[in-house]
């Protein structure tokens, strides 16, 4: 698996926990920065070359708004989509398809390695 560049958008604690976590785990998996407000992760994705985004789903499980802007404009980049507290218990990976998963650390872990399998 090649180095895979990932920025964190506002996910949570125990999320970021999580994240951190597995890339502790992983020399291949790099944290390049963390992000709240979207116009700074637009800017970030692109300063940070990042291969991955990870966001927190919006009430009751629905994608950011966003997430259209980042994969217009960066087509090869692949979303990551975390439970919000209101919403269902799945992560969802966004490229050219939705993937959804039960929410846990092995389906992140998943999630934030199969890039090549988008």
């Amino acid at each position: 698996m090649p180095n895979v560049k990932i920025l964190l958008g506002d996910i949570g604690t125990a999320w970021t926990r999580v994240v951190r976590e597995l890339v502790g785990e992983n020399d291949q998996l790099h944290l390049v920065g963390q992000a709240e407000e979207p116009i700074d992760i637009l800017v970030q994705v692109k300063r940070a070359n990042a291969d991955v985004v990870v966001l927190s789903q919006v009430l009751y499980g629905g994608e950011p708004g966003i997430c259209s802007h980042l994969l217009l404009e960066y087509p090869n980049l692949v979303v990551v989509l975390v439970p919000s507290d209101s919403g269902p218990n799945v992560v969802c990976r966004i490229v050219l398809h939705r993937e959804v998963r039960e929410a846990s650390r092995e389906a992140l872990r998943i999630m934030l390695r199969k890039l090549d399998a988008g």
